[in-house]
C-alpha cells in the first residue's frame, strides 16, 4: 500500500509540472508574449494534450494499473515532448516535459538507455534554443540545467524504486518469518504433546511390567513355597508342625498381598488431568484454560484417544485459527462417557475443510464408538466437541470410516459421525 501511494504521489507531481508549464504557455499567448501562428498553436496544443493523455494512461492515476502498456507509452512521451518543444522553442520552461519523460522511462529501460535518453533530450534542448535565437551562454546554461534536472529525476526515481523493491522483499521476508514462526509454534506444541503422551504411555508400560514381574516371579515363587510348606505340614509332627503351619500362613498372606498389588498396578487409573496439563502447558503465543472434571478414571484407550484429540485441537489452533486463547473442558457424563469441548477466539471460517489431522482424530474416536463435531463461523473461532463412550465399541467389519463434513448452518455443522 505504501509503495502504491508513493508511486501515485510521484505521478501526480509529474502531471502537475506538465500542467503548470502548459498553463504558463497559454498565459503567454493570452498576454501576447507568445504569438504563434494559428496552425502552430493548434499543433502545439494537440501535442501537449496528447502528452498529458499518454502520461495519465501510463502513470496509474486513474486505476491501480497502467491503461497503456509501458513499452509503447515511453516512446510516445518522447516523441510528443519533442513535438511540443520544437513547435515552441522560445518557451524554455517547456523543457520541463523532458524531465518528466526521463522519470517515466526509469521503469522501461536500464541505465544505458536512460543515459542515451538524457543525451538525446539535452541535444534537443540545445537545438531548440539555437533555433529560437538564444545566445550561446543561455543555450549552454539551459542545456546543462535541464540535463541535470533529468539526471536528478532519474536518480531519485531509481533510488525510490530500489527502496520500494527492498521494502517489498523485506515484507516477503517478514511473511516467511511469520510463517516459519507459526510452524515452529505448531511443531513445539506437537513435540510437547508427543512428550506428554509418551510419558504417560511409559508410566503405564512400566507399571504393567512391574505387575507382570511380580505375578510371574514373586507370585509363582510364593505359590511354590506355599505348596512346599503344605507338604511339609503333612510330614512334620509336634513343635515343627506348628512352625510349618505358621510359615504356611505367612506365605499365603504374602501371596495375597502380591496378588492385590498386581491388581492395583494393573487397574491404576490413567492420570488424564496430569497428562492434559503437560500437553497444553506453555504453548507459545496461546493462553490455555483447562478444566478437567472426571471423577472416575477412564480406560487406557479412552484416555489415549482424548489425549490425541486434545493434541490435534491445540496444533490446529496454533496453525490455522489465529487465536490468542483456547478453552478446553473435559467432563464425564452420568453414563461414564467423556466429552471434550474446545473453543478458541480465532478468526473462524465459513466452512470447515478437514485435513489429515482432523480426519485422523475422527477415525480414532470413531473406532471407539465416539463422535466428533466441528463448528465455526467467521469471527467466532472454532468449537470442537469430542465424545468417547465409557465402554469403547469396535468398528463393525465393513463399516465406513468416519469423515469430516463441511460446516453449514446450525449446531451440527461439520459433524463427524461414527
Amino acid at each position: 500500500m505504501t509503495n502504491a501511494t508513493d508511486a501515485r504521489s510521484s505521478a501526480l507531481t509529474g502531471l502537475a509540472a506538465v500542467l503548470v508549464a502548459g498553463g504558463a504557455a497559454l498565459v503567454s499567448v493570452a498576454t501576447g508574449a507568445w504569438q504563434p501562428a494559428p496552425a502552430t498553436l493548434t499543433a502545439w496544443s494537440l501535442a501537449l494534450a496528447g502528452y498529458v493523455l499518454v502520461y495519465v494512461l501510463d502513470a496509474e492515476l486513474l486505476v491501480r494499473r497502467p491503461l497503456l502498456p509501458r513499452v509503447p507509452a515511453a516512446p510516445l512521451l518522447l516523441l510528443l515532448g519533442l513535438a511540443v518543444w520544437f513547435l515552441a522553442p522560445g518557451l524554455s520552461w517547456m523543457a520541463t516535459l523532458f524531465v518528466v519523460t526521463a522519470a517515466s522511462w526509469t521503469t522501461v529501460v536500464g541505465r544505458g538507455g536512460l543515459v542515451a535518453l538524457v543525451a538525446v533530450q539535452s541535444v534537443a534542448v540545445a537545438v531548440g534554443m539555437v533555433l529560437g535565437g538564444a545566445d550561446v551562454g543561455i543555450v549552454l546554461a539551459l542545456t546543462g540545467t535541464f540535463a541535470s534536472f533529468q539526471a536528478f529525476a532519474v536518480a531519485v526515481i531509481t533510488i525510490a524504486e530500489r527502496e520500494a523493491a527492498g521494502r517489498a522483499e523485506l515484507d516477503r521476508a517478514h511473511s516467511r518469518l511469520r510463517a516459519t514462526h507459526e510452524e515452529l509454534r505448531a511443531a513445539h506444541a506437537e513435540l510437547r504433546a508427543a512428550t506428554a503422551l509418551l510419558s504417560a504411555s511409559s508410566r503405564d508400560a512400566e507399571r504393567l511390567r512391574i505387575a507382570r514381574d511380580l505375578h510371574d516371579g514373586v507370585g509363582h515363587q510364593l505359590t511354590a513355597l506355599a505348596l512346599e510348606l503344605e507338604i511339609a505340614g503333612h510330614l512334620a509332627e509336634g513343635e515343627a508342625a506348628r512352625h510349618v503351619a505358621r510359615a504356611r500362613a505367612v506365605a499365603k498372606g504374602l501371596l495375597g498381598e502380591v496378588r492385590a498389588t498386581v491388581s492395583a498396578l494393573r487397574e491404576e487409573p490413567h492420570r488424564l488431568a496430569e497428562t492434559l496439563r503437560e500437553l497444553l502447558g506453555d504453548l507459545p503465543g496461546l493462553e490455555v484454560a483447562l478444566a478437567v472434571e472426571v471423577p472416575e478414571p477412564p480406560a487406557q484407550d479412552v484416555a489415549l484417544a482424548v489425549g490425541r484429540a486434545v493434541q490435534e485441537i491445540a496444533t490446529n489452533t496454533l496453525r490455522h485459527a489465529g487465536a490468542r486463547r483456547l478453552e478446553v473442558a473435559v467432563v464425564q457424563d452420568d453414563d461414564g462417557a467423556l466429552t471434550v469441548r474446545a473453543h478458541d477466539d480465532g478468526r473462524g471460517s465459513p466452512a470447515v475443510v478437514p485435513g489429515n489431522g482432523l480426519t485422523g482424530m475422527a477415525e480414532r474416536v470413531g473406532a471407539l464408538g465416539g463422535r466428533v463435531a466441528v463448528e465455526s463461523a467467521p469471527g467466532e473461532g472454532f468449537t470442537v466437541t469430542v465424545t468417547v463412550p465409557r465402554a469403547p465399541g469396535e468398528v463393525r467389519p465393513g463399516a465406513r470410516a468416519p469423515t469430516v463434513g463441511r460446516a453449514g448452518a446450525g449446531r451440527d455443522a461439520g459433524r463427524v459421525a461414527p
